[in-house]
């Protein structure tokens, strides 16, 4: 091993290698290498693979009135999401046309306009430019070669899906309605016609990204690593998969057994707690799924997660999850304990996958010296495969490789 180069940078012989052992049957299949969980990749991860996706960075309840706005930071690019007059969501580069200061730095409400604490240049939440006060000297705002037509802040293209909020950094995607019209069809079957969002969850793991979905979607290591879950009494999984838009898979629970905030619960879910098909039955599966890249779904009989992985680092990534039920049982004080019973839930088992993406990352350079490939389990674990093949093609799609 003495002989090994660590790599400094990905190129494009790794990228197809890469490729060469990730896209073969999944029995026969190596996952990503242990490099492309570190440093390097994550800074090609930011020039070539989340400028050009459809990122989902937020939910519509973290802005849910006109004037709300909200400052946020993805993959080194400092953002802000608006909620304007109209009730519409649109977001901006966090950029002063001025001298480029950062121009929003803490969630603010009940805005009408937005303005620079340096030189006080001010938007409004359209991002145009309203003010440059003083610009020529005293009492001059005026200057010739300065239009306020062209200097408005920067605009990200947004798109809706539930209430995620999803941008494209580089406007270059396909067209959004293009990306989320397979996961749409996907999930018609659902009534989410009602939903309302009812509790929130966040934390952090030590660890990639990526680590941190893989683990989210695969069914594999819930009655080693989360018994209290009762998997073995609900333990299958069906691939749920689009390629470029999500993967997951699907638990079949007509059984009646395990909603998730009271597991074993003879009826399937929370009692009181129901989410209903699109026919008005209710809801007797699971379905958990990576919408690519960075969000994480779970359709439950008692309620709705929506979750956000989002890269702070190389090894570290901030979780959000946020739960939404059906209608009033968000908010009905006789679903009070069931509701608390769902989040306990969740408090338990975020914790317990910390040890599992923490002692992955801390192999990331050693498995590559090693030698060590990682495999994929043919019948829990194709999801993993999928998702992974998802990010090489993502790289070599913006790469040109």
């Amino acid at each position: 091993m003495s002989n090994i180069a660590w790599p400094e940078a990905i190129d494009a012989g790794a990228i197809h290698a890469a490729r060469e052992a990730l896209f073969r049957p999944i029995e026969q299949a190596r996952g990503l290498p242990g490099a492309f969980y570190g440093e390097a990749f994550y800074e090609l991860e930011k020039k070539a693979l989340f400028p050009g996706s459809w990122s989902i960075v937020a939910v519509g309840a973290a802005i849910p009135d006109p004037g709300d706005v909200l400052p946020l930071d993805f993959v080194g690019f400092p953002i802000i999401l608006v909620r304007g007059k109209d009730g519409a969501i649109k977001a901006f580069h966090n950029i002063c046309r001025h001298r480029a200061m950062r121009l929003v730095s803490e969630p603010c409400k009940g805005m009408s306009r937005m303005r620079c604490p340096w030189h006080s240049w001010a938007y409004d939440l359209e991002g145009n430019l309203l003010a440059m006060p003083e610009l020529g000297g005293p009492k001059t705002s005026r200057v010739d070669g300065f239009k306020k037509a062209e200097l408005g802040l920067k605009p990200i293209p947004v798109g809706r899906w539930l209430d995620y909020v999803f941008i494209n950094l580089n406007g270059q995607a396909q067209p959004f309605e293009e990306y989320i019209a397979p996961l749409e069809q996907a999930m018609a079957r659902f009534d989410f016609g009602n939903l309302r969002h009812g509790g929130r969850v966040d934390k952090y793991y030590e660890g990639n990204w990526k680590l941190a979905t893989e683990g989210g979607i695969e069914d594999y290591h819930l009655p080693f690593g989360h018994p209290q879950l009762g998997a073995q009494n609900f333990r299958n999984s069906t691939p749920f998969i689009h390629a470029g838009t999500y993967a997951g898979g699907i638990v079949d629970l007509s059984g009646g057994e395990a909603g998730v905030g009271e597991a074993g619960d003879d009826d399937g879910e929370s009692e009181g707690l129901v989410l209903k098909t699109g026919d008005g039955r209710p809801v007797s599966e699971m379905v958990v799924f990576n919408v690519y890249p960075t969000g994480t779904v779970l359709v439950s009989p008692d309620h709705l997660m929506l979750g956000l992985l989002m890269p702070e680092s190389a090894s570290r990534t901030r979780l959000e999850l946020h739960l939404y039920y059906d209608g009033d049982m968000a908010t009905d004080p006789a679903l009070e304990e069931a509701r608390a019973g769902v989040m306990d839930t969740w408090l338990s088992v975020v914790p317990q996958d910390y040890p599992f993406v923490e002692g992955t990352q801390a192999t990331i350079d050693a498995r590559d010296a090693a030698g060590v490939d990682t495999r994929f389990s043919p019948y829990w674990e194709v999801a993993v495969h999928e998702f992974q093949k998802m990010v090489i093609e993502s790289i070599e799609k913006t790469m040109g490789t």
